[in-house]
């Protein structure tokens, strides 16, 4: 009989070379699934964001067409600030812009617990236009935290 010199890994090392192949196929897998519920979670928190601003921005232009309706062609400062106290807007007087007497009136329109929406109409010689909208922060006790907590050189050990 002749025997044959035969080197074999045997089983071992293809059992070694699986098992490292599923683990890192799961490892993987779990960062895969950990990604994508951290995107929906965001996407969900932008989305109801979006729908939020543009419910309020809808609310802003149905209030504008109806302030605009109510002041369109008043010309009388006083009525014009009495107009728009009933109907829950600021009016402030602009004194004169290009020699005619403009007053501008605005009002908020709550986004959600921390956003609102104002939105300014300029009434001007009877003529009534939107000049700005734009976001505001409506939660004053918003604390930012500035202070950095870096090492000084000090041991906190005793010693």
């Amino acid at each position: 009989m002749v025997k044959q010199n035969r080197h074999s890994s045997g089983i071992g090392g293809s059992l070694i070379l699986i098992i490292f192949i599923v683990l890192t196929l799961t490892v993987f897998s779990v960062l895969t699934l950990a990604s994508a519920r951290n995107e929906l979670s965001m996407v969900t928190r932008t989305a109801k964001s979006s729908t939020d601003y543009y419910a309020a921005e809808k609310e802003a232009a149905i209030k504008c067409g109806e302030l605009i309706k109510l002041l369109d062609g008043v010309t009388d400062r006083q009525e014009i600030l009495n107009i728009a106290a009933e109907n829950g807007a600021e009016a402030e007087d602009m004194g004169n812009i290009d020699a005619v007497g403009a007053t501008a009136i605005s009002f908020t329109v709550d986004i959600d617990g921390n956003r609102s929406l104002k939105t300014v109409i300029l009434s001007d010689n009877g003529k009534m236009s939107v000049t700005a909208q734009q976001i505001i922060n409506s939660s004053s006790d918003i604390i930012i935290d500035d202070e950095l907590n870096l090492w000084d050189g000090s041991s906190p050990f005793p010693g």
